[in-house]
């Protein structure tokens, strides 16, 4: 009953207006979600206003999608080194070709990615041959007649070319199988190799 004596008296007092020329409407005031300015009539011990929560950071590396590629003319050529299931870095070398060129997008198990903080702004993916159809070591458990594995004795070198971005401030050494990663100094200049990233 209350709900319908505060519906006539709001009515009691709506009266005419003229909202468009030839069109009369019936106006009844009314006030929604009005209610104390903000910080008034707040217990002394109410405390700030709630916030809300921060986000987590992104991954850091290896899960986050591949980003439109950098196209530069200054690269860093890296030489990778596949020993005794690990990956290291044997040399770094600048080279300038003679155009700009597009980072190439391909398939990898490893992988070098350049940062800004958690932006990741490009990813140079490569494998090592013999080794890109290997297992994972302690993944699965091998066949009694499946052919030997040559990865545990492989010794293998790939040359990477990485975008000599002046706007990254991390590399990352990503191996995707086992979730390793290893920070590499950036830029590379007189700059000393990283360790391997070992396998499991």
């Amino acid at each position: 009953m209350g709900f319908v004596f505060a519906l006539l008296a709001a009515c009691a007092s709506g009266h005419y207006a003229t909202v468009d020329p030839g069109h009369a409407a019936f106006v009844i005031p009314h006030h929604i979600a009005e209610g104390k300015g903000e910080g008034e009539d707040l217990p002394a011990d109410a405390g700030p206003p709630e916030t809300h929560a921060a986000l987590p950071p992104p991954p850091l590396s290896g899960s986050a999608p591949d980003p439109e590629p950098l196209r530069l003319a200054e690269q860093w050529q890296y030489a990778v080194l596949y020993q005794a299931g690990g990956v290291s870095v044997d040399g770094v070398e600048k080279r300038t070709l003679p155009k700009p060129v597009a980072t190439p997008r391909r398939m990898g198990r490893f992988a070098l990615e350049l940062w800004i903080g958690h932006e990741l702004i490009d990813r140079v993916r490569f494998d090592f041959p013999l080794i890109a159809a290997e297992e994972t070591p302690g993944v699965t458990r091998r066949p009694l007649h499946d052919p030997p594995s040559l990865a545990p004795h492989a010794v293998v070198r790939m040359s990477v070319l990485v975008p000599a971005s002046p706007r990254a401030t991390r590399l990352v050494l990503v191996d995707r199988a086992t979730q390793k990663s290893q920070e590499l100094p950036w830029p590379p200049d007189a700059q000393p190799s990283a360790p391997p990233i070992a396998a499991p």
